[in-house]
């Protein structure tokens, strides 16, 4: 795709969002939007570009620096750290009973960034936590039944990532927070802040960074961990297993969406076309495209969050040679790319 149509495509997507309304029926509140794709980095701002809480796109981050610290061999109870590390031994002083410990004793790292703990449902999110004091929240988190085998059960949750902040912070002597900043974003150029759930890095949630600086992040996943000439911010293997499938989600797919929720990774959701995202309450997303070259994001406060991928559709037509890829929206992506194409000739 050449840069014409690229940009042309972008702003086709851009007044996709000027036009498009909520289930509301109310404009989109959108604060940022922008691409990049083969070193060409295309930026919207719909509002003051500021950081924004990223929600449940957290969790990369947190993924991508449990990558570095496996790949450093950092020890975590006299072990070095791994995706087979089991759990129970690590949150050994937190457990309220011995009963609580023995549930724990099948659970390992894999586990908690996957979201195969073995809960029946994932919780630690807003609504739950109303009820539960922030000093409480690791007491709760152990103490809700594992009723299927480790590995056997997906159900997307808060959970496993607070844990992992846990087990970070009292095995290295640092929070999440520093050591993901250390490791991974200021390598970036990145400074963010990271909100705590008691004394810990909440892990799952509360990460506040700008949209461009999101962007930068996800054009350092696109690269599988490097980022132009800084090698191996992470490494390529751990990108590369972390943003595939390492579980079959079949209650979240929904064909109907952009980006239907095929599987799960680490952190990460996956696409059958290899596509892989996060998205975040309130209009976060951070979505990688690898058979296009292309990184999506958006910021906002925009709760109803479908319309925000269908406005996606022109940059998705130009770059994806299926039209399943893009989702329920085939009748008009013939029209959209004469528009696109047309636009682009124009302007040579």
């Amino acid at each position: 795709m050449s840069n014409e149509i690229f940009e042309s495509a972008f702003n086709a997507a851009v007044n996709e969002f000027g036009a498009a309304v909520d289930k509301e029926g109310n404009h989109l509140r959108l604060n940022y939007f922008g691409v990049s794709s083969k070193g060409v980095r295309l930026e919207h701002m719909f509002s003051t570009q500021e950081p924004v809480d990223l929600r449940s796109v957290s969790k990369p981050v947190l993924s991508m620096t449990l990558g570095a610290l496996i790949k450093s061999k950092q020890s975590v109870g006299k072990k070095p750290l791994s995706l087979n590390s089991r759990v129970a031994p690590l949150l050994d002083r937190h457990f309220a009973s011995n009963g609580f410990r023995k549930m724990w004793k099948d659970v390992e790292i894999r586990h908690l960034i996957s979201n195969t703990i073995g809960h029946e449902n994932g919780f630690l999110f807003r609504k739950d936590l109303q009820s539960v004091s922030e000093e409480d929240y690791l007491g709760y988190a152990l103490g809700q039944p594992i009723v299927h085998k480790p590995g056997s059960h997906f159900s997307y949750s808060n959970v496993g990532p607070f844990l992992l902040s846990v087990i970070i912070q009292d095995h290295l002597g640092a929070s999440l927070h520093e050591i993901a900043s250390d490791l991974v974003l200021r390598p970036l150029g990145i400074e963010a802040s990271w909100r705590n759930y008691g004394q810990y890095t909440a892990g799952c949630t509360g990460l506040s960074m700008t949209g461009e600086d999101l962007l930068t992040f996800g054009e350092m996943l696109l690269a599988e961990g490097s980022r132009g000439s800084r090698l191996n911010i992470v490494d390529h293997d751990w990108v590369v297993g972390a943003t595939s499938l390492q579980v079959r989600t079949p209650g979240m797919f929904d064909r109907l969406r952009v980006f239907p929720k095929f599987g799960y990774g680490y952190g990460f959701w996956v696409c059958e076309n290899g596509s892989y995202y996060c998205d975040g309450t309130d209009g976060q997303y951070l979505i990688v495209v690898p058979s296009a070259s292309l990184v999506m994001v958006t910021t906002g406060m925009q709760p109803d969050m479908k319309p925000i991928t269908r406005c996606m559709a022109p940059l998705l037509v130009q770059t994806n040679s299926k039209p399943e890829n893009v989702g329920p929206f085939g009748s008009r992506l013939n029209s959209l790319q004469r528009i696109i194409s047309k636009t682009a000739r124009s302007t040579r």
